[in-house]
């Protein structure tokens, strides 16, 4: 009887012992300008079976501190002090022949990407016999069903077929599945999903979700989530940690963080996140939000010795101490079971944050009703039957051609904001570029498009006056700009091709007003864009579309890439924008929060085709089709 007391002792002291502890760890680059630490003193434990996510802005330390667990760091980087243990065995003293098992089998990675950590030209289930076999000394037929097993407990159907599939063959939410299947397959203590659903859509990010709650359940699996997408912290994490500038600035459970964060800089990105309501509530479209709170600024890079707090430049609630002491990290609940610790000399008092339902009634926000910018109005721009094929090639092919889109159709009113959703995949993208005239040649285009009244065949060639009337904004801005241009030589492009007769004179008072007006200054001109964070490389492709003096302008995912801070400054403008010259955007995303802040109406595309269109308030609060409740339901909210 007492030795079976001392034995579940020991059993509870064990599941209690933290299987990750992360002590005082920070890294430090040498730069040009000197050395920076984009991870300072960062401290955390991770217990068996347990989820936390790093979160913050890009640039915060959160995938430095992740690769540094790994001991996986750029050339110019080194871990300057702390300690790492992992099931009590410290890892930063080990030689790189020890440290190579914990690769996998100790702490493995799940990353953003499938499609670029996949080796492009080997079998999906030869990479996953790979890992099993570099931890686990086992034949290669044994390593193989265990391989097929772990496609099976992700939920890759078919699994002896998708073995021996190439990652080229599987579909964005299949390749993230095997690679949860990899990852989990060497058995680790730890598992980094590093913003493991930033590029797939709303249902196959919803599965990918539940499935890492499956397994959490299923397999004891202890998680770091790291990610900037705050809607998809509840149910999928017990705990938050906060990042800036290299530091852990708030610590709390997650229902504690959403509902009421204590440190300036959590409040901020809260408020910032779009609201989409669910399914039957009262649609964002009774008192849509004028602009979102957008937290303005990046940021900073410390180096060491840095003194006072690195958040006070964008802080609402700084004081003098701020800049003159760093604040520690403090406990700031009652509750020990709920530990809630914040960096911050204003906090608690000074954190009174508003939750986003409070803000929708906010003086920031419009209590009057959405208005119908259609009424009365003939469409500036409307598409009409598009249909798009592409040649099928090959001797098993039965049919010669492949229907991309069939039967598109859609118009835009001056001043309105139309918004294409649906899965990846479902033509969204497809129907703008054969729109816009923009489709590759070998692709059959049929349909009609009409510009300000003038109708022409879709196929038919666009000449200046639409080029000039009708502009887009890609979904990433650092591989639409020219990396070889200055900012002037890009501003300068559209004034060439579509403005000739305008002087350089004029052409230069030009740029430097459009830089201005998307908030940029003028000196931006002479540098390039990989001198420029990403939510300013995207207001610079901004300037270059609104530099034609355009009536509608395609946004094709214009925020996926960027932070949920960076999202907003960027909505804002564009709304801005949109009141100030009366644009009209067609809007293509998958963000259903964008969708419920920017757009009019809504069309939802499945298989080429759209299947139900609406004004965006009815259709958020209250979808018709089976398949736009679907997308609804899987949206992940606060």
């Amino acid at each position: 009887m007492q030795s079976d007391r001392v034995n579940r002792a020991s059993r509870r002291a064990a599941l209690d012992e933290p299987v990750l502890s992360v002590r005082d760890l920070t890294v430090e680059i040498a730069t040009p300008e000197g050395a920076i630490e984009p991870v300072r003193s960062v401290s955390f434990d991770l217990k068996r079976g347990e989820a936390m996510a790093l979160v913050g802005e890009s640039g915060c330390g959160k995938s430095l501190t992740a690769m540094a667990l790994m001991r996986l760091l750029p050339e110019n980087a080194r871990i300057r002090r702390g300690e790492v243990r992992l099931l009590g065995r410290e890892l930063l003293s080990l030689s790189e022949r020890d440290m190579a098992p914990v690769r996998g089998a100790g702490i493995a990675v799940i990353f953003q990407e499938p499609a670029t950590s996949f080796n492009p030209v080997m079998t999906v289930g030869e990479q996953i016999v790979e890992m099993i076999r570099a931890h686990e000394r086992i034949s290669h037929a044994k390593a193989r069903e265990e391989a097929v097993r772990w496609l099976e407990r992700t939920g890759v159907p078919e699994p002896e077929r998708r073995f021996s599939s190439y990652p080229h063959e599987l579909s964005g939410g299949l390749k993230q599945r095997a690679m949860i299947a990899m990852a989990l397959a060497a058995k680790p203590a730890v598992v980094i999903a590093d913003e493991p659903t930033t590029a797939l859509d709303v249902t196959v990010q919803a599965q990918i979700l539940e499935l890492l709650k499956s397994l959490r359940e299923k397999e004891q699996l202890t998680l770091l989530l790291i990610t900037h997408d705050l809607a998809l912290l509840p149910g999928t994490v017990d705990r938050v940690a906060l990042m800036y500038a290299g530091e852990i600035v708030e610590s709390a459970p997650t229902d504690a963080f959403l509902r009421s964060p204590k440190h300036p800089y959590g409040a901020a990105l809260v408020r910032a996140v779009p609201k989409c309501p669910k399914a039957g509530e009262a649609a964002s479209g009774g008192g849509r939000p004028k602009r979102l709170h957008a937290l303005e600024g990046t940021v900073p890079k410390v180096g060491p010795g840095y003194v006072g707090c690195a958040f006070a430049s964008r802080c609402s609630e700084r004081r003098p101490l701020c800049g003159t002491r760093s604040p520690e990290l403090a406990l700031v609940s009652d509750d020990a079971a709920a530990a809630h610790f914040v960096r911050c000399f204003a906090s608690p008092a000074a954190a009174r944050v508003p939750t986003i339902d409070t803000d929708l009634a906010s003086a920031e926000h419009s209590s009057a009703p959405q208005t119908d910018v259609r009424k009365g109005s003939q469409p500036i721009f409307s598409a009409e039957n598009l249909r798009v094929r592409v040649p099928v090639r090959g001797f098993f092919s039965r049919t010669p051609e492949k229907t991309l889109i069939e039967g598109v159709s859609f118009e835009l009113a001056r001043g309105e904001t139309l918004a294409l959703v649906g899965e990846s995949g479902s033509g969204k993208t497809t129907s703008a570029m054969a729109a816009l005239g923009l489709l590759p040649a070998h692709l059959s285009l049929e349909g009609t498009v009409t510009l300000e009244g003038e109708s022409f065949a879709a196929s038919a060639p666009r000449g200046r006056p639409f080029r000039k009337a009708v502009q887009i904004v890609f979904q990433d801005p650092f591989s639409s700009l020219d990396p070889r241009m200055t900012v002037e030589t890009l501003l300068s492009e559209p004034f060439e091709a579509l403005m000739p007769s305008i002087s350089g004179a004029q052409r230069l008072a030009r740029m430097k007003a459009l830089l201005e007006e998307t908030g940029l200054p003028a000196s931006a001109l002479k540098r390039y864009p990989h001198e420029f964070s990403g939510g300013q490389r995207q207001r610079i492709a901004i300037a270059r579309a609104l530099a034609a003096e355009p009536k509608v302008i395609v946004c094709d995912e214009p925020t996926s890439a960027l932070d949920v801070s960076v999202q907003a400054q960027i909505l804002n403008l564009l709304m801005r924008l949109k009141d100030e010259r009366g644009l009209s955007y067609l809007l293509i995303t998958h963000n259903f929060g964008v969708v419920a802040f920017a757009a009019d109406r809504i069309a939802v595309m499945k298989d080429g085709r759209i299947v139900e269109t609406g004004a965006a308030r009815d259709v958020l609060a209250h979808p018709q089709t089976p398949y736009a409740q679907t997308l609804l339901a899987s949206v992940p909210r606060l």
